[in-house]
Formats: C-alpha cells, structure tokens, sequence
C-alpha cells in the first residue's frame, strides 16, 4: 500500500514540472515558427484585388489541385473568397481558422461559385483543403492561407 501512495505522491509532485517545462519549450517553438511564416511572406504582394474596400480573391477547385494555391491576405482586411468547382464537386476549409456562419461540408458544385466574406482577424499561416471527395488525388488539395 505504500509503494502505491509513494507512487501517486511521485506522481503529483513531477507531472506539474514536466508540464511547465514542456509548456515553456512549446512556447518558444510556436513563436519561432509563426515568426518565421510571417518573414516567409513579408515580401510577397497580396492576393486578389481591393473592390470597394474589400479584398476580393478568385480560387478555383480542380481534381486535384487549387489554382491560388497560396493566399496572402493582410491581417484586419474584408475578405471575399469566390471558389469555383471547375471538373467535379469540391470543398472548402481553411484548417483552424473560423469563418463565421460557414459549413466545412458545403459542396461546391461547378458552376455554381462558393463566396464566402470573413474579417482576416488573426495573423498565422494555415492550410487549406478540400472537404469533399473528389477522386483518388483529392488527398492532396490543399495550399496555404497566410494572414500578416
């Protein structure tokens, strides 16, 4: 019975400092990274075109692949994404960024154009991919969403 306290008293006492250590590495990797995302792109021009204040950029869904499959968008701007399906149903997702009122399972039909308008709130570089099977490629649709 004693050697099973000892080993939760153990237990107790080294988990919290495995945890801060391994926290505080984590925290100067994650700012390392998005440091270097964010020097990666500092040079490169902006996507799409400013219609009426808003940054307005054309994606078009392939099997299987994105034609502007790199979006640069600066952070605090109005963003308006038109996807357009051009050979099969597609779908759309920026992984971990939210767009508010959007459903990742939204089918892209062709002809029939996907708009999607958000506030690019939140610096980081994300990926996005097609949520919709489209084929035995479709495993590797996807480009890169950068906010800076």
């Amino acid at each position: 019975m004693f050697k099973k306290i000892n080993s939760v008293l153990m237990l107790m006492l080294l988990l919290p400092m495995f945890l801060m250590g391994c926290a505080n590495g984590d925290v100067g990797k994650a700012e390392k990274i998005v440091g270097y995302n964010m020097d990666r792109f500092a040079d490169m021009d902006a996507s799409g075109t400013i219609i009426d204040g808003v940054r307005v950029i054309e994606v078009k869904a392939y099997q299987f692949y994105f034609e502007n499959e790199l979006i640069i968008v600066n952070k605090g701007e109005k963003i308006k994404l038109i996807i357009t399906a051009e050979d099969a149903p597609h779908g759309f997702e920026i992984e971990g960024f939210n767009i508010p009122g959007y459903d990742i399972n939204t089918q892209i039909r062709p002809g029939i154009p996907l708009v999607l308008e958000f506030v690019a709130n939140e610096k980081g570089v994300w990926n996005f991919i097609c949520t919709i099977f489209c084929g035995f490629g479709h495993s590797d649709m996807a480009g890169e969403f950068v906010i800076r």
